[in-house]
C-alpha cells in the first residue's frame, strides 16, 4: 500500500480533523474568557475554513483519483467523490446558521461535532466494505446524537437526544446482526465481491437484509422506524436539525445503494425487493398523513422527510444502475431543498424564543420579502413543482421504476401511482405553509431583523443550487454515475 497516496485520498478528512482541534484549542485557550458570541464566531470560522479546504481538495480529486484501499474499505470513484464534495458543501452552508445562535456554552464542541459528523458522512459515501461502512456510520450517528442534545435552553432537546440515542442503539444492533449474517453467507466484506447464486435466495440472506433495512431505515427515517424524527427535528437546534435532514439523508442513501449493489445480478432478488416495497409504502402513507395534521413547521418538515424517504426507496428497489443514480440524485436535491428550508426557518424563527408554529409566519413577506421568496422556492422544490430540482428528481425516480418494467408482480407500477398520489397530498401541506407566509394579511410575530452576510449568502447559494440543478440536471446525473 502506498501510504502517500492513501494520505492524499484521506486529506479532506484530515483537514476536518485539524480544523476540529484548532477550534477546540483556540476556544480553550485564547477565547476562554471572551463573550460567548465571539467564541462562536471564531470556532465557526475555523470550522468553515476546514470545510472549505476539504471541499477544494475533494473537487480536485474528482476525475483524478480512482482507487480502492484495504479490500474496499475506501473506494474513490467519480461518483463517491462527488457525493463527498456535495456533503462538504452542505456542511459549509450549515456553519453560518450555527454561528448565529448561541444555544450552548460549549461553543467549540458544537462545531467539533459538526465537523466529525461531516467526516463520518464523507467516509460513509466512500465506503465499499461492511466494516468501514459500519464504523463510519457510527461516527456520523454519535455526532448527531450529541448535536441534538446541545440546546441547553430547552429541556426537550436533552429528551430528544436521549430518544435519538436509544432508538439509534437498537437500530445499530440490528444493522450489526445483518452485517454479520451477510458476511457469514458470502464470506466477503467488500460489496463488489459479494455474489449470490442458485435457484433461490437463501433465507438467511433475506434475514440479513431485513436487519440491515431496520438499521438503515432508522438512519433514513423510514417508516415504521421513524418515530424519533419529529421530536428530534423539533427539539434539536435548528442548524443541527437541518444537518440531520440533509447530509445524513444523502450519506444513508449512498450506503443503501452500496449494500444493494450485490443484488443487481441475483436471479431472485425479488424476495428482498418486497421488503423495500413494504417500507416505501409505509413511509409514503405515514409521512404524508402525519404531515397533514402538523402545526409546528419543523415537525411538518420531519414528516415530509419520512415521505421523501419512501420516494427514494421507489427507485432504490429497482436494483439497476439507473435506479441507483435516480435515488442518489433525488437524495441530493431533496437535501439541498430541505437544508434551504431549515435555513430560512432558523433565520426567521429562532428569535421567537420558542418553537415556531406555521401561523407565526403570517405576513412575513412584508417584513422579510427576500427570505420569504427563498422559502417559496425551497418549498416548491420539495413539492416537486417544475422547473425546480425537486420536480426533476421525482421525474427521474418514477421514470427509473417504470422503465424497469412490471417485475415483482407489477409492484413498481402501483407503487409509482401511490408515490404520485402522495406527492399530491404533499402539495397540500406545503401550500399551507406558503399560504401563511404569502397570502394571510394579518401579521404574525416575525419582525424584520438583520440576518448577516454569511447566512444570507448561504441561503442565496442554496437557492441558486435548487434552480440550476432543476434547469440543468444532466451534469449532476453524469457526475453521480
Amino acid at each position: 500500500m502506498e501510504y502517500g497516496a492513501l494520505i492524499y485520498a484521506l486529506l479532506p478528512e484530515l483537514l476536518l480533523v485539524v480544523a476540529m482541534f484548532a477550534a477546540l484549542g483556540v476556544d480553550y485557550t485564547q477565547m476562554r474568557d471572551r463573550p460567548l458570541a465571539a467564541r462562536y464566531w471564531v470556532a465557526g470560522w475555523l470550522a468553515a475554513l476546514g470545510l472549505l479546504a476539504g471541499l477544494v481538495v475533494t473537487v480536485m480529486q474528482v476525475g483524478n483519483l480512482t482507487a480502492s484501499y484495504g479490500e474496499g474499505q475506501l473506494v474513490f470513484t467519480q461518483g463517491t467523490l462527488v457525493i463527498k464534495a456535495l456533503l462538504y458543501f452542505m456542511g459549509l452552508c450549515v456553519i453560518p446558521l450555527a454561528v448565529r445562535h448561541t444555544v450552548t456554552p460549549q461553543a467549540s464542541e458544537y462545531f467539533a461535532l459538526l465537523l466529525l459528523s461531516t467526516a463520518g458522512m464523507g467516509l460513509v459515501a466512500t465506503s465499499g466494505n461492511l466494516l468501514s461502512a459500519f464504523v463510519s456510520l457510527e461516527l456520523l450517528s454519535l455526532s448527531l446524537y450529541g448535536l441534538t442534545a446541545l440546546h441547553q435552553m430547552r429541556p426537550s432537546s436533552a429528551e430528544a437526544g436521549l430518544k435519538y440515542l436509544t432508538f439509534g442503539g437498537v437500530a445499530t444492533g440490528f444493522l450489526l446482526f445483518g452485517i454479520s449474517y451477510l458476511y457469514g453467507m458470502t464470506g466477503q466484506l467488500e460489496f463488489a465481491k459479494m455474489t449470490f447464486t442458485g435457484n433461490s435466495m437463501p433465507m438467511l440472506v433475506v434475514v440479513a437484509y431485513l436487519c440491515i433495512f431496520v438499521g438503515l431505515g432508522f438512519k433514513l427515517a423510514v417508516a415504521p422506524f421513524h418515530l424519533w424524527a419529529p421530536d428530534v427535528y423539533q427539539a434539536a437546534p435548528t442548524p443541527a436539525a437541518a444537518w440531520i435532514a440533509s447530509g445524513s439523508k444523502v450519506a444513508g442513501v449512498a450506503l443503501l445503494i452500496g449494500m444493494l449493489s450485490p443484488l443487481k445480478d441475483a436471479a431472485l432478488a425479488a424476495d428482498i425487493a418486497w421488503l423495500l416495497i413494504a417500507l416505501a409504502v409505509f413511509s409514503i402513507v405515514a409521512g404524508n398523513l402525519g404531515a397533514l395534521r402538523q402545526s409546528n413547521l419543523k415537525r411538518l418538515l420531519a414528516y415530509s422527510a419520512i415521505a421523501n424517504a419512501g420516494y427514494i426507496l421507489v427507485a432504490a428497489l429497482v436494483l439497476t444502475d439507473t435506479g441507483a443514480r435516480a435515488a442518489l440524485y433525488y437524495a441530493v436535491v431533496y437535501a439541498l431543498s430541505a437544508l434551504g428550508a431549515f435555513a430560512v426557518v432558523a433565520l426567521l424563527s429562532d428569535r421567537l424564543g420558542r418553537e415556531a408554529e406555521i401561523d407565526d409566519f403570517r405576513g412575513s413577506w412584508k417584513t422579510m420579502p427576500g427570505l420569504s421568496a427563498a422559502f417559496l422556492l425551497f418549498v416548491l422544490s420539495l413539492a416537486g413543482i417544475p422547473p425546480l430540482a425537486g420536480f426533476v428528481g421525482k421525474f427521474y425516480l418514477f421514470f427509473a421504476a417504470i422503465e424497469a418494467g412490471p417485475e415483482f408482480m407489477g409492484a413498481k407500477y402501483w407503487l409509482v401511482a401511490l408515490a404520485l398520489a402522495g406527492s399530491v397530498v404533499g402539495l397540500y401541506y406545503y401550500l399551507k405553509i406558503l399560504k401563511a407566509m404569502l397570502v394571510n394579511e394579518e401579521d404574525g410575530e416575525m419582525d424584520a431583523a438583520p440576518i448577516g452576510t454569511a447566512a444570507g449568502l448561504a441561503v442565496v447559494v442554496l437557492v441558486a443550487a435548487v434552480v440550476i440543478v432543476g434547469l440543468l440536471p444532466e451534469p449532476l446525473m453524469k457526475l453521480l454515475s
